[in-house]
């Protein structure tokens, strides 16, 4: 843990640890928009993807017996 701080306070203050903290950023706020453009859809398909799985499971475990 010790060892992975140490790493990124060496990229910060090294200006190419500075660009690559920059990308990391921007693609954390790129993905925070996409969830939160998507998150009504997602909910709902990820609702019925669960369900379909576990009806699924259901079906198979009630043919196993």
């Amino acid at each position: 843990m010790l060892m992975w701080l140490s790493l990124m306070l060496q990229r910060i203050r090294d200006e190419r640890g500075v660009v690559s903290v920059e990308w990391i950023i921007l693609a954390i706020v790129i993905m925070v928009a996409i969830v939160g453009a998507f998150a009504p859809t997602f909910d709902t398909a990820l609702k019925a993807g669960v369900t379909a799985v576990s009806d699924a499971l259901t079906t198979q475990a009630g043919l196993a017996q």
